[in-house]
């Protein structure tokens, strides 16, 4: 016989009840402040149900004595450096819902995007944007994906910067191109980007010599041309 763990949902939760749990996530992470993202994971309530009874999440916070959680200074390139690691995680383009999925493993929430870009779609329009290097339009990008120099280098550098990685697995849907396996299939399985003439061969950093590769191929492939 099978034995069903169930839990149901508690109703007439005090204010009390909330904000002594807030600070118990808090000391058990020994942090000073606790985020949305962070209570979505480890909180008994939700933030949802913490919204729902002081209005807004930094409220709550405050109202527990702690810290406001919300950082003001989050770059562009971070929240956009997140998206992508996201995306890599699951293997696809990532839905809002995901971005408080512990398992997909963003550190910044959706309500974060929204209030820069709008709205969640704004946020993956201008993660779009900023891939392609039109976002901001006065930005230039060079085709391994660095900022343009007025001095184009000899060679590209072997390492595959983040916004050319992500590019590189987005355009090949995190598929891996030597056995097919992806995270979308196995939440195992780990990405890379591989030259496909090797570095050391003569191979630049560019979109068109990089391709997917598992972890298991592209250490097996070593510095082979496939």
């Amino acid at each position: 016989m099978v034995d069903f763990q169930i839990r149901l949902r508690r109703r007439g939760i005090t204010a009390a009840e909330i904000l002594d749990d807030i600070r118990r996530v808090a000391s058990a992470r020994g942090a000073e402040t606790v985020t949305r993202l962070e209570y979505d994971q480890y909180g008994q309530f939700g933030a949802t149900t913490v919204i729902r009874n002081f209005g807004t999440w930094n409220a709550a916070v405050q109202a527990a004595g702690l810290s406001r959680s919300t950082r003001q200074d989050i770059l562009n390139d971070e929240l956009f450096q997140n998206l992508a690691s996201v995306w890599t995680n699951l293997g696809k383009q990532p839905f809002s819902r995901h971005m408080s999925d512990s398992s997909a493993g963003s550190k910044f929430s959706t309500g974060t995007y929204e209030k820069r870009f709008g709205s969640w779609n704004g946020a993956l329009i201008a993660f779009a944007d900023y891939l392609n290097g039109t976002f901001p339009a006065s930005t230039s990008l060079s085709e391994d994906g660095s900022y343009a120099s007025s001095v184009k280098s000899k060679r590209t550098a072997r390492d595959v910067n983040w916004r050319l990685r992500a590019k590189v697995l987005i355009r090949d849907a995190c598929i891996c191109k030597m056995c097919g396996d992806s995270p979308a299939k196995n939440p195992e399985a780990k990405m890379h980007v591989d030259h496909i003439v090797p570095w050391t061969k003569g191979g630049e950093t560019v979109e068109d010599n990089l391709q997917t590769l598992c972890a298991v191929c592209n250490i097996g492939k070593s510095d082979l041309m496939t």
